[in-house]
C-alpha cells in the first residue's frame, strides 16, 4: 500500500511539471483573451503628443485561457509592494505587440467606471513576458513605464506620447511581475494620414535601459510628434 501511494504522488508531481512546462512554452498568439465587454470600439485621433495610460489588464501565469479586466486599479493591487525589486533591463522584457487582435483599453485617469467597463477606443494586445530569474518591479500607481514611438519622414523614431508623471510621489506605490509571468496590456490604435512603422519603449524611471517591442505597421496624426 504504501508502494502505491509514493508511485501515486510521483506521477502527480510528474503530471503538475508537465503542465506547468507546456504552459510556459504556450506561444501569445495561442493565449485565448475573454473579455466580457462587447461595446463598439473606434480608432481614436489625436493632434498632439498625449500622455501614456497603458495599464496591466492581467499579471499571472501563462495560460491557454486568460480574462482581462479592465478594473487596473484590483489587477495591481494583487502585485504592489514596498519592496524593492530590481528594474527591467534589456532581455529580461520580451514585449510584444499582436496586430492580429483587437481588444479596448481602460478608461482614462479622469474617467471613471464601477464596473470598470472599457473605452471605446480600439487596442491591440500587449504581451509581457519576464524572461529573467528575478521578480522584477514593472510600474508604479496603475502605469507601465511605456511609450509609443512612431517612425518620422526621415526615418528616425520619436516619442508621439509622453510617460504618466504625478505632481507629488506620496502613496504611490509599485506592483511587479514574478520570473516567467505575463503581464497583458492595450496599445491604443491611432488614426491619421501619415503611414508609419511604430513601435513600444519601455523604461522604468532611474533605469538607464530602454526595451522595446516588436515593430507594427501604423498611421498617426504628424502633429502627434510635437507636444
Amino acid at each position: 500500500m504504501k508502494i502505491i501511494r509514493i508511485v501515486t504522488l510521483l506521477s502527480i508531481c510528474l503530471f503538475c511539471w508537465n503542465c506547468k512546462k507546456e504552459n510556459q512554452n504556450i506561444n501569445f498568439s495561442q493565449i485565448i483573451l475573454m473579455d466580457k465587454f462587447s461595446n463598439k470600439l473606434k480608432v481614436d485621433f489625436a493632434n498632439k503628443l498625449t500622455t501614456s495610460e497603458i495599464s496591466p489588464l492581467y499579471i499571472g501565469k501563462i495560460s491557454e485561457n486568460i480574462t482581462i479586466s479592465y478594473q487596473t486599479r484590483e489587477t495591481v493591487r494583487k502585485t504592489e509592494t514596498y519592496k524593492e525589486y530590481k528594474l527591467p533591463i534589456k532581455n529580461s522584457l520580451e514585449i510584444f505587440v499582436d496586430t492580429t487582435r483587437i481588444i479596448g483599453i481602460p478608461m482614462g485617469i479622469y474617467e471613471y467606471s464601477k464596473e470598470g467597463k472599457r473605452n471605446d477606443k480600439i487596442a491591440n494586445p500587449i504581451f509581457i513576458k519576464n524572461r529573467s530569474k528575478d521578480t522584477l518591479n514593472i510600474g508604479y500607481a496603475e502605469y507601465l513605464p511605456i511609450i509609443i514611438e512612431a517612425k518620422n519622414r526621415n526615418g528616425k523614431w520619436q516619442p508621439i506620447q509622453e510617460r504618466m508623471r504625478f505632481m507629488c510621489g506620496n502613496g504611490i506605490i509599485d506592483f511587479y511581475c514574478p520570473p516567467e509571468n505575463i503581464v497583458i496590456s492595450a496599445m491604443q490604435k491611432y488614426g491619421g494620414n501619415f503611414k508609419t512603422k511604430l513601435r513600444l519603449k519601455y523604461e522604468s524611471f532611474g533605469s538607464k535601459s530602454s526595451i522595446y517591442s516588436n515593430e507594427i505597421n501604423g498611421k498617426i496624426n504628424e502633429k502627434q510628434f510635437v507636444k
